[in-house]
């Protein structure tokens, strides 16, 4: 390579490497923040932690949602804490 190309390939690695970086996180964001959106009182949901739960109340400003775990027993939690909604089991018979 000349002295005169040397400044575009360094130009593309960084470009490249703020690419690979940048890209992915904000696609987590995004999906994040519409799995947010998505969440109502109601829900069945999981959480980074296991449980497994009804989610009786989602107040984001207050930061803190509450899931039914059984008939009677509520715990409160971040909603960060929330990974997301149960998808139902189907059973496959067959």
């Amino acid at each position: 390579m000349g002295q005169g190309t040397d400044w575009v390939f360094w130009v593309v690695i960084m470009t490249l490497i703020v690419v690979f970086l940048y890209v992915p996180q904000w696609m987590s964001r995004r999906r994040r923040q519409q799995q947010e959106k998505d969440l109502a009182v109601g829900d069945r949901v999981f959480t980074i932690g296991g449980f497994i739960g009804t989610l009786t109340r989602y107040d984001r400003e207050a930061n803190i949602a509450r899931l039914r775990l059984a008939e009677g027993f509520e715990v409160d939690i971040m909603p960060d804490a929330i990974g997301g909604k149960q998808v139902p089991h189907e059973d496959k018979q067959g």
